[in-house]
């Protein structure tokens, strides 16, 4: 079981240049509160690509980076068609004076993993491997799937958020999470949506060790914002059962 948990908080340019332009903005709060920040590329301008992690390791100097460019058919907002772009943007991210700890590709594009790996191994950056399914929670052999892709490759990390769309929807990511978080230094699953949202934070009590909660606006189905998440994660220890935790983010 990974026992650092980590509560990753998503920048983009709204936040980023709130941060910026006033020490005292209560965003520094949330950025304080997250032990990772996701850095969100998708969401800015290419030529601001390079200086990204730079200018988030300033406002958010102690905290863990994840450099993502999410494709729109993974809920992000880099056009598919420019996937194949990606490569070249990344070793401009990697040949930057600051790169982010960990970046973040998607399953579908394994295809690049080992140009990527390559790059990322000279800076010392380790590879999460994610997948975003927004219709369903995968079935068991199908999570198992995953698992063994994201090993045959040797990445370090492993992400699934998936729709969620009954109450046990999630029970087949938790035990997921406790035949394969060991094997991966960072590890999350989860479901979206209404009936995922309370295994944003339960995961994390079946052993996963990263999860994901908004700053500002959420920018998926059923996230939740870092101050709640926060409340709760600290009182996780405490918390017994997923009617407990459903009875505590109630209040909130």
């Amino acid at each position: 079981m990974n026992e650092t948990k980590y509560l990753v908080g998503l920048v983009g340019p709204e936040v980023l240049e709130a941060a910026e332009k006033d020490p005292f903005h209560p965003v520094h709060l949330d950025l304080e509160s997250c032990g990772a920040l996701e850095i969100r590329y998708d969401f800015f301008d290419v030529a601001q690509w390079p200086k990204l992690s730079e200018r988030v390791r300033k406002i958010a100097p102690n905290q863990i980076q994840i450099g993502t460019i999410r494709l729109k058919h993974d809920g992000g907002t880099f056009d598919d068609a420019r996937a194949v772009e990606r490569p070249e943007l990344w070793k401009q991210i990697l040949n930057a004076t600051e790169v982010p700890e960990w970046l973040d590709l998607e399953r579908d594009y394994l295809r690049d993993y080992e140009q990527l790996n390559d790059k990322a191994l000279r800076r010392k950056v380790g590879i999460i491997v994610s997948e975003h399914n927004f219709t369903r929670v995968p079935n068991e052999q199908e999570l198992e799937a995953f698992a063994k892709d994201v090993q045959r490759f040797k990445a370090g990390g492993l992400k699934i958020a998936a729709m969620s769309n009954s109450n046990e929807d999630c029970d087949r990511l938790y035990k997921f999470i406790k035949k394969q978080a060991k094997n991966f230094k960072m590890f999350a699953a989860f479901g979206m949506g209404e009936t995922g949202k309370v295994s944003r934070i339960w995961s994390l009590k079946e052993g996963a060790n990263l999860t994901y909660g908004a700053i500002g606006r959420a920018e998926a189905p059923g996230q939740i914002d870092v101050a709640t998440m926060k409340k709760a994660l600290d009182q996780l220890d405490s918390i017994n059962s997923e009617f407990e935790l459903l009875a505590f983010l109630s209040k909130f």
